[in-house]
């Protein structure tokens, strides 16, 4: 999987001579103008979380007087916020997109690959701005408004309108450079450029065309074109298609197969429309915020001095403290890859320089990075919860458990490690309880924040939206109150918010689509079907899904793999008599061991980019105390459910 987030900084003046340079000069203002409208969405995000803190920490605690109408507020207000920030995220080229066989083909043939893919990711927006603007007009006619602020709704839709509409020359932009990248020059670009779209519209105009033609025939073998398109889906993105083009075009045909264009396309706009003034959904961009926030304010730092404080008399300390930073960036992050990144950029030079063994320092980095989806706010969970309809919240208390069982396992990874091989670290250093305090000094600031959040998530003093802006809130007056936003900090934030927001949301759209379609043609039914009347021991199914997210983890983004298998998947274990919450923890938990476990899983690679002087074969080593380490608690949660579970009904029993 490869994010494409590469901003263009080119700023050659509009008068070059060649389409190449005026397409660079025209990115480059793309890129400016962008950021200026991503800048204000951020900012209104930002002024929400002050205003949910202040409703839950000052007028519901204090004054037992909630603002009225604050969750209004946030679907409507935030829903512009929220598209405000997508044609940025495109200008950077924030698309989540396969690249697993970019290694078999030539660098020509890729290229043409991803012009066609970068060309029907243009067709979606076109689609998604028609059906939503669509949507603004019909709840302009029907005069729908809030129920307390007695709001009118069509207004907000028709800025989210808007601003979907900016996206669409954006992304013709990014369309244009794909071309480029063909080898096309100078006024080819244009030939060629025409010949991709008129192509990719000759082939979506046959869909369309064959989906409405074919509706009464095909709507009796829903089942047979839900599996074709499931099938398809997985074509499109190994042929570098960005993932969120490939659910919704597979979505909308299939839908369209069943019941007809017209009704699924008003079904895609309903669906779009619903999702961008979904309050729930704000969690995403605040816990990003928050992430960012408290990165730029030095809070992951202060969390891995803390570790090697603790654990700095002991043999490995430092690498048992690794597993600690990770632990706490993950909290602040909620991602695997940035993990590895962040934390490897500073432990393997201080374990490389203490005499720490090449394999034992980057197996416990990779490793570690898995906790970036483990430990609250993971993003993977919310993926979850929104795919299959479940608390947000409950699983962010859910996974408590299973994330400190992963620490004991990595230490005792570490520990045995070190029993066969004593020389793989050094001796323990003298502990230094003034450093020690020092550093459980600095983190205060740090555990206020995550107490607060998961404290209130537990207690039901708010929701896991209103907790990600008070943590949001915090961690910004942290980093602002240490000095830490100026030099461009504060761009730096609001940069990789607009990337991650705009990424996921686009897909959130097509998932959201083919969720429906899938839903619609009665294959999750027949599946649940022939596996319960199989006669296959449920815990075999299990297990057998579970050997398929490891696989598919190795290869692909935790976030593909639960935006296409998800809902289906956990319709069939909840029909075994599994909790689908125990079943979601189990799925972030498989996905991320898919990235540690050789010879293609992503952390590994991660790894190999952060120290570039280890073989590869040195981090497949160091990661394979780990993975067992993985496998078994992969066993114990199965096993053991009640492990999962334990947490989410002393919540219910505390409210």
């Amino acid at each position: 999987m490869t994010v494409l987030d590469t901003a263009v900084g080119n700023t050659a003046p509009m008068a070059a001579a060649t389409p190449a340079s005026r397409l660079d000069a025209w990115e480059a203002l793309g890129v400016q103008a962008t950021q200026r409208i991503a800048a204000v969405g951020v900012v209104a995000m930002l002024a929400i979380g002050v205003l949910s803190t202040l409703d839950v920490l000052v007028m519901r605690a204090l004054f037992n007087s909630p603002i009225t109408g604050s969750n209004e507020v946030l679907s409507t207000v935030f829903s512009i916020a929220i598209a405000a920030v997508l044609a940025s995220g495109i200008a950077q080229r924030a698309t989540l997109e396969i690249d697993f066989l970019s290694h078999a083909l030539s660098e020509r043939k890729t290229a043409w690959l991803r012009a066609v893919g970068a060309a029907l990711f243009l067709a979606a927006l076109i689609v998604l701005t028609w059906r939503v603007g669509n949507q603004a007009y019909q709840t302009y006619n029907r005069g729908a408004a809030t129920n307390l602020l007695v709001w009118k709704i069509w207004p907000f839709l028709a800025a989210v309108t808007v601003l979907f509409a900016a996206c669409i020359p954006v992304q013709g932009l990014a369309f244009l450079r794909t071309v480029r990248d063909t080898g096309a020059a100078g006024a080819r670009i244009g030939s060629r450029s025409a010949l991709v779209l008129c192509a990719v519209v000759a082939v979506l105009a046959l869909a369309y065309t064959g989906a409405q033609a074919w509706e009464p025939v095909l709507k009796n073998h829903g089942t047979a074109v839900a599996v074709f398109f499931f099938c398809f889906i997985w074509v499109l993105v190994l042929m570098f298609v960005p993932l969120a083009a490939a659910l919704l075009f597979c979505g909308l045909f299939g839908a369209g197969a069943l019941m007809g264009m017209p009704q699924a396309m008003d079904v895609l706009g309903s669906e779009a429309a619903g999702l961008v003034m979904n309050a729930d959904l704000a969690i995403i961009p605040l816990f990003l915020m928050m992430g960012g926030f408290a990165v730029a304010g030095g809070m992951s730092g202060d969390i891995y001095r803390l570790a090697h404080a603790v654990f700095a008399p002991l043999r490995g300390g430092l690498a048992l403290a690794t597993i600690g930073g990770c632990a706490g960036f993950g909290a602040l992050t909620g991602s695997s890859a940035a993990t590895v990144a962040s934390i490897g950029g500073a432990a393997y030079p201080e374990m490389k320089s203490r005499g720490y063994s090449a394999a034992l320092s980057t197996g416990c980095i990779a490793a570690g990075g898995t906790l970036g989806q483990l430990v609250p706010p993971s993003t993977a969970i919310v993926v979850y919860a929104l795919l299959v309809e479940q608390s947000i919240g409950t699983l962010y208390i859910a996974v408590l458990v299973p994330a400190l069982l992963t620490i004991v396992l990595y230490m005792a990874a570490i520990v045995g490690t070190l029993l066969l091989n004593p020389k793989a670290a050094p001796k323990g250093e003298p502990f230094d309880g003034r450093e020690a305090l020092q550093a459980l000094k600095a983190c205060g600031p740090v555990l206020l924040m995550l107490g607060t959040v998961l404290g209130g998530i537990f207690a039901g003093i708010f929701t896991a939206t209103e907790g990600a802006g008070v943590g949001t809130v915090i961690a910004f007056a942290v980093a602002l109150l240490r000095g830490k936003l100026r030099k461009g900090a504060l761009w730096t934030v609001i940069g990789e918010t607009t990337r991650s927001t705009s990424m996921l949301y686009f897909v959130f759209m097509g998932a959201l689509m083919l969720t429906f379609f899938m839903a619609s043609s009665g294959l999750p039914e027949v599946l649940v079907d022939s596996l319960t009347k199989s006669g296959l021991p449920p815990v075999m199914i299990v297990s057998a899904f579970a050997l398929v997210f490891i696989v598919l983890g190795c290869v692909m983004d935790s976030f593909t793999i639960m935006f296409i298998t998800a809902p289906l998947m956990a319709a069939v274990i909840v029909s075994l008599g599994y909790d689908p919450i125990w079943w979601g923890i189990l799925v972030v938990i498989l996905v991320e061991l898919g990235v540690v476990t050789p010879p293609f899983g992503m952390n590994l690679f991660v790894m190999k980019g952060v120290a570039p002087d280890v073989p590869l074969t040195t981090v497949f080593k160091g990661v394979g105390p780990f993975v067992l380490a993985d496998v078994l608690k992969v066993v114990i949660l199965i096993a053991f459910p009640a492990l999962t579970l334990w947490l989410p009904k002393l919540m219910v029993a505390a409210r």
